[in-house]
């Protein structure tokens, strides 16, 4: 089969919305059956771009390096050129790497939440805050959704309502409302992620743009003290690994020439 899909579906430019398979490794290989089955879904409002990858070097998107490669370069092309307020990224994983994604501990190890299964294997969760809080408003829908790789047809059943419900939604409010009527248990736990991120990570690297917009950076040490600065002076609630993500989210924002455009 085919792996590398690029389909544009409905004929609207609002809102618009972007579903992007197989982000890095050979994950396009099983989220290709996924991309596939919402590609003759009927959009009434806006538009939805729908893309499956290539295979390509495994880079986690919580490295910023990923940002900088061949394939996560086309990632943030696609988003800057369809500016999507709902995207959706579709991952998948082998057996032995569950209890990683999902892990109580995953915020302490490595500054995001573990993700929420839902059923059948498959997962939700927010994308990496490299390029939710570069990329995205605050009430946008920026999510991932992870399937086993080689899914059986049950995991693609439960993935292709999840799209489905994601396609025909107009923004974050009606997508986390139909998905509370089928989960509500696992919706109301991405809510307190969603607090959480909210009150803390987003507003302190907000803070931290509108504070380098004015200032010259030399060395990383300079970088670090004004984040440590910000965090004490407005006591945001954020661990050390989410402190080192602050100052990444930063290099992706500069790097893709985003500081002449401070909110």
């Amino acid at each position: 089969m085919e792996i590398n899909l690029f389909k544009r579906i409905g004929k609207g430019e609002y809102p618009s919305r972007l579903f992007i398979g197989g982000l890095h490794g050979k994950e396009g290989l099983s989220t290709i059956h996924a991309i596939k089955s919402v590609e003759d879904i009927d959009i009434k409002e806006g538009k939805l771009v729908i893309c499956n990858l290539t295979p390509s070097p495994y880079l986690s998107t919580l490295d910023p390096l990923y940002y900088l490669s061949l394939a996560g370069m086309k990632v943030i092309e696609l988003i800057k050129k369809y500016q999507p307020k709902i995207y959706l990224e579709l991952h998948c994983y082998h057996p032995d790497k569950k209890n990683k994604l999902i892990n109580k501990d995953r915020k302490d190890l490595f500054g995001v939440p573990g993700l929420v299964e839902l059923e059948e294997g498959v997962m939700i969760g927010s994308t990496s805050p490299l390029i939710r809080s570069v990329f995205f408003d605050l009430n946008d829908f920026p999510f991932i959704l992870e399937m086993p790789c080689d899914p059986s047809a049950e995991s693609l059943k439960v993935s292709n309502n999840i799209m489905k419900i994601v396609a025909r939604s107009t923004d974050r409010r009606e997508i986390m409302e139909e998905i509370r009527r089928i989960y509500p248990e696992q919706i109301q736990l991405l809510n307190e992620y969603f607090t959480d991120f909210s009150q803390n990570f987003w507003p302190a690297f907000q803070e931290t743009k509108k504070n380098v917009a004015n200032i010259e950076l030399k060395t990383f040490q300079d970088l670090d003290g004004l984040i440590t600065g910000i965090i004490r002076e407005e006591r945001f609630n954020l661990n050390s690994a989410q402190l080192k993500q602050l100052g990444q989210a930063l290099m992706v924002w500069r790097e893709y020439n985003l500081q002449n455009h401070v909110d």
